[in-house]
Formats: C-alpha cells, sequence, structure tokens
C-alpha cells in the first residue's frame, strides 16, 4: 500500500512538470533574435529585447514569453508588413522594488509575488505561450540570434 501511495505521490509531482508539446501551430517562427539595450546616461534603463518574427496561419492570442529565467507578456507589433512579437524584459536594477519582508503578514502586504520559471531553457531557447479556445499552449524557439549590444544616447 506504501509503494501505491509513492508511486502516486511521484507521478502528480512529474505531470506538474511537465508541458506537452504540439508541432502544430497556427503560425509559423520565421526568425528570432535578442541584444541587450543599454541607455546613454548613467543609472538609465536597460532591457534585453527579443523579437520573433512569424507569418500567422489564423487568428493567434500570445500569452507570455519565457526567456532567459525572465517572464513577460508577449506584445504583437508590426513593420514593413511583418509581424512579429517583441519581449521587453528589464535589467535594470535601479528600478527594482524593495520587498518587505516582517514576521507580520500584514506589513507584507503590497510586495507583489514573483512567477517561477517553469522551463528549463538554454541562453538561446524561448517558449512562447498562446491559447486557442479555451487552452493554453506551448511553442519553444530555439537557436535564437545574439546581437551586438545597443547603446541608446
Amino acid at each position: 500500500m506504501k509503494l501505491i501511495g509513492i508511486l502516486i505521490l511521484a507521478l502528480s509531482f512529474t505531470k506538474c512538470a511537465s508541458v506537452k508539446m504540439e508541432n502544430n501551430h497556427p503560425f509559423k517562427i520565421e526568425s528570432a533574435s535578442y541584444s541587450h539595450v543599454t541607455g546613454g546616461v548613467k543609472g538609465s534603463y536597460s532591457s534585453t529585447n527579443l523579437i520573433i518574427y512569424f507569418a500567422p496561419e489564423e487568428s493567434v492570442d500570445f500569452q507570455k514569453v519565457y526567456f532567459q529565467n525572465r517572464i513577460t507578456k508577449a506584445v504583437v507589433e508590426q513593420h514593413n508588413d511583418k509581424q512579429y512579437i517583441a519581449a521587453r524584459y528589464k535589467t535594470s536594477f535601479n528600478n527594482r522594488k524593495d520587498l518587505i519582508l516582517h514576521a507580520d503578514p500584514k506589513k507584507e502586504f503590497g510586495n507583489t509575488p514573483t512567477e517561477e520559471f517553469p522551463f528549463e531553457l538554454k541562453e538561446n531557447e524561448a517558449m512562447v505561450s498562446y491559447v486557442v479556445g479555451k487552452k493554453i499552449h506551448y511553442v519553444k524557439i530555439e537557436n535564437i540570434i545574439k546581437k551586438d549590444r545597443v547603446f541608446m544616447q
């Protein structure tokens, strides 16, 4: 009886960690690249910008982009008749809001919880979630090209 309980417990943990990957998406990934962007003034904004060009076969509701242990909302933009997903990750440390840690939970009110990163990805891989109907789907993007750092003035 103990063995059955242990097996059920082990299977429940492995199921939570797995994501079903499908190969038939309602769009085609054409290319993907990222670059680090730094402002020209000391203490200014810096970010990592990921751009994923795609060709839709039908309407797609993109949700989130998971990249380099960060998560952000997927934003669909268009330039010169090409659609792309733009994922911009702030990397500035001077904009980080401090967390309040206290024995009294009421004093921690206002802290925003961070979402746990659910995937193991290489530095040049990303995961994009999208919704079709009421079901969330995922597509893994591999071999993302790293471009030169951009310095803003």
